[in-house]
């Protein structure tokens, strides 16, 4: 792969500087909202200074067992930033987590309201990351409005010199047979991957989930297909024009691990995981003590059990040309 100068600093910064990446999300919105909330019997909408405060005590724990951190503006960037060791690359979330929804139940995203590429990248960001939902059958206004969303921030990343990374997810219409949806679940994540492989999307690291259902794989209890048919889809992630990284996408630690084991063999340059790693040990909220010697156990053990695998990935080095342009030797 072909990077600028810029780009390879950022990548080197954001991963182990071999391009493996052991990277952890904690930029989730509702999820958190939700798990402080019933903790605390509140509305989530008033929870915001309290999922900031435990944003906070996800970085001071985890972060210095991972190579890049990824945050939102809001309600991570107060409180984690400070805690975020120098050594750890920094990548921002972009995306708003409320999407519009229109007739149908078709969404359309957003950049969260009030930021921007050019802020982000103000902020000393390394990498920013942005999600957008994608659903093939959606009406061709809706899938264009997808498309160029993500086309005009990766050329505004690209104008930047700074990391696009991109994760694009399906998602069930309102009464969507659950059953229904989870048996073309394999087939959907593959095609809204291969919707963004025109690398005018200018995307730089792509954030993709298993190519399946984790209630239909065979190992963790279901019927339909195996890990290894697992594994022979995400080598289909391999065509795409840039790197990729697994996400957790609600999977257990233990489903995680095993799946990452298998990306990795077909190819991923690493993992970008949020609730496999804290979930659990987040069962100890609202107790912060408890809650932190649970993370700092937990999911530190989690993040080691990754670390082991990802450090069997073959090292990658991207070809840089290191002259400048326009500067005499």
């Amino acid at each position: 792969m072909k990077t600028t100068p810029a780009k390879a600093r950022a990548f080197a910064r954001i991963s182990d500087g071999s391009m493996r990446f052991g990277t952890l999300a904690i930029d989730q919105r509702p999820p958190l909202f939700h798990v402080v909330a019933k903790a605390l019997g509140r509305d989530p909408e008033a929870v915001g200074a309290e999922v900031s405060e435990l944003k906070g005590l996800l970085a001071e724990t985890l972060a210095r067992s991972v190579t890049g951190i990824l945050i939102d503006p809001h309600y991570a960037f107060p409180a984690a930033m400070p805690l975020i060791p120098r050594e750890t690359g920094l990548m921002l979330t972009l995306e708003h987590h409320r999407f519009e929804t229109v007739e149908g139940g078709w969404r359309k995203s957003s950049v969260i309201p009030g930021w921007s590429v050019e802020q982000a990248v103000r902020t000393g960001a390394d990498g920013l990351k942005l999600l957008a939902w994608h659903r093939p059958d959606a009406p061709p206004e809706v899938v264009e409005h997808q498309l160029e969303f993500v086309r005009r921030v990766g050329e505004e990343c690209k104008k930047a010199d700074r990391l696009f990374i991109f994760e694009v997810l399906p998602y069930p219409l309102p009464g969507e047979d659950e059953a229904a949806y989870n048996a073309k679940l394999r087939d959907l994540s593959l095609e809204i991957a291969d919707a963004f492989a025109d690398p005018g999307f200018h995307i730089d690291l792509y954030k993709l989930a298993i190519p399946g259902a984790a209630s239909l794989v065979r190992e963790w209890g279901g019927s339909a297909y195996s890990l290894d048919d697992l594994e022979a889809g995400m080598r289909e992630y391999g065509k795409l024009p840039a790197p990729w990284l697994l996400l957790s996408g609600g999977l257990n630690t233990d489903q995680f691990v095993d799946a990452f084991e298998r990306a990795a063999s077909a190819g991923a340059r690493g993992y970008l995981a949020g609730r496999a790693i804290w979930q659990h040990p987040l069962r100890r909220y609202p107790d912060l003590a408890a809650t932190r010697a649970a993370l700092l156990e937990e999911g530190r053990e989690a993040l080691d059990r990754l670390n082991d695998i990802l450090i069997t990935i073959p090292p990658l080095y991207p070809e840089v040309d290191w002259v400048l342009p326009g500067v005499a030797s």
